[in-house]
């Protein structure tokens, strides 16, 4: 497991609503700057695999994800900088 993070002061719906843009910000103010930069890069590959019509879908899994992880934040608790808060994330290389 890597390097564990702690923000008592997380806004769960902040960090959702920051991972909705398609560059994931949320995990950056989490400190889960390797899953924010596998995120962007599968947005921009689902883009272009969907010819752009397709891109919401990692968006809309990244920002329940991120609220997940900024409520398990903000009640106190550590996440690991890798940890996912939805399961199916955890098999996406890069978000593991």
């Amino acid at each position: 497991m890597g390097e564990m993070i702690t923000k008592p002061d997380a806004n769960p719906i902040l960090l959702a609503v920051l991972n909705l843009f398609g560059f994931p910000i949320g995990y950056f103010l989490m400190g889960q700057q390797k899953k924010a930069i596998a995120g962007f890069v599968y947005v921009i590959a689902v883009s272009v695999i969907t010819c752009g019509m397709a891109w919401w879908l990692p968006v809309l899994l990244w920002a329940y994800d991120a609220y997940l992880l900024g409520q398990k934040l903000a009640a106190g608790e550590s996440i690991a900088d890798n940890e996912n808060a939805v399961d199916f994330l955890s098999k996406l290389p890069g978000f593991n």
